[in-house]
């Protein structure tokens, strides 16, 4: 919960250095960046930082990826959204790196290169192991305060992430001070929630329903995409080989004994598709389950289950999503997740998770109409799940025992 994080309110920050973590890894196509979201969802915590000589540290992909590149053109897109400049250096902890971090004046702003160019980066080590790295070692006296407000990299044990709480006064940053605060409130607020889990990915869904379920947060799940599918599979219903084909690619370590027992548990609080949007001969066309023969890829919950989900949906004081009902992409297919992204904003409060889920809400324009739209993929299911996120946790750990009585 966000009254347990040491936040800016916290600390003084006028005329200080500040080191900031901020993640603002985007999908690159020919040196393109195609997608700003992450990068204005830090604009209001970089503006409070306006007087203090500032820092940031960022990723762009992993190493192996096409587009694991350097952080220049991400300094021209930071500099174009704040109106400022966003200088870049293409060195992460060097000399010629500490020289510039010593000459910034109150003001200024300074991009690191790509924090995952430094190969200890990514390794899983403990926040007091990765403050003795390199990294954190060659900058950590030129700060006076770290700030993480790379909430969507706040599961990962990573160098950047964890290395300098032990040995700088840190604190978390407004982006994940409004993330924490928004997730805590869909799974701790009184009323009734439901809970729509989709996508391709059965783990990640299967995590949040046993969370919810089991702990009776959920007054329903409704389970759409190849999640969904694998349910039916388990509920004994046909789906033909080429949709089992698709369930078996993406259910990896997943128990089916277990699910089905939390399924047969659970099954009067689970809801499931009671038809499918296929396509013949180009075309859409919506089957229902007993019509459907198992010969078509099912690409989209069909008009039967947005009728049943869009009458629904609206009537609880929470709805969280988090995955496309289908393939949302391709035009013929978009009805459901659309639709269901409707219902979702006529709830009392509603909650979009990122990834995929946050994509299409503002392919679609129904983004604005959320209560919250996350910036997190997997850092959200974690938080859905009711797992600790090990960057958060080590702030809230050095900030009571250490730095609370210090700044």
């Amino acid at each position: 919960m966000i009254e347990d994080l040491p936040t800016l309110d916290d600390v003084e920050i006028y005329n200080k250095s500040v080191l900031m973590r901020i993640d603002i890894n985007a999908p690159i196509v020919d040196s393109t960046i195609l997608d700003t979201t992450r990068f204005e969802s830090h604009i209001p915590t970089i503006k409070e930082l306006e007087d203090t000589r500032l820092v940031l540290l960022a990723h762009q992909s992993r190493p192996g990826k096409k587009d694991f590149t350097t952080l220049k053109s991400h300094a021209e897109t930071l500099s174009r959204l704040l109106g400022r400049e966003v200088e870049y250096i293409d060195e992460i902890f060097s000399s010629r790196a500490v020289n510039k971090i010593k000459s910034l004046k109150k003001g200024e702003i300074l991009l690191l290169e790509n924090v995952r160019f430094y190969s200890e980066e990514q390794l899983k080590r403990s926040a007091e192991e990765h403050s003795n790295s390199h990294l954190v070692k060659n900058l950590k006296s030129y700060f006076d305060l770290f700030v993480n407000d790379a909430f969507s990299a706040c599961h990962r044990p990573h160098a950047s992430l964890v290395g300098f709480v032990p040995v700088i006064p840190s604190v978390v940053g407004r982006l994940v001070e409004k993330e924490v605060s928004a997730l805590t409130t869909a799974i701790k607020s009184p009323g009734k929630k439901v809970f729509i889990l989709g996508g391709a990915k059965i783990e990640d869904s299967v995590k949040v329903m046993k969370n919810v379920l089991k702990k009776n947060i959920a007054e329903k799940v409704v389970l759409t995409g190849v999640v969904a599918n694998y349910f039916l599979m388990l509920s004994g219903i046909d789906l033909g080989d080429v949709n089992k084909k698709t369930v078996e690619e993406n259910k990896e370590g997943i128990d089916d004994e277990e699910m089905k027992e939390l399924f047969e548990k659970y099954k009067n609080k689970i809801v499931l598709p009671i038809d499918f949007g296929i396509e013949i001969d180009g075309v859409r066309k919506d089957v229902s389950i007993e019509e459907f023969d198992g010969s078509h890829r099912i690409m989209d919950v069909g008009i039967e289950t947005i009728s049943m989900l869009s009458k629904e949906i609206p009537k609880y004081d929470a709805a969280i999503i988090n995955g496309p009902a289908g393939v949302f992409e391709d035009e013929r297919f978009t009805l459901g997740t659309s639709e269901i992204l409707k219902a979702v904003a006529k709830a009392k409060f509603s909650v979009v998770g990122g990834g995929h889920i946050s994509s299409a809400a503002r392919m679609i324009g129904i983004d604005t109409k959320m209560d919250h739209v996350s910036t997190a993929g997997g850092a959200c299911i974690r938080f859905l799940s009711g797992e600790k996120l090990v960057a958060l946790e080590v702030i809230k750990e050095y900030w009571n025992k250490k730095w609370r009585n210090r700044v």
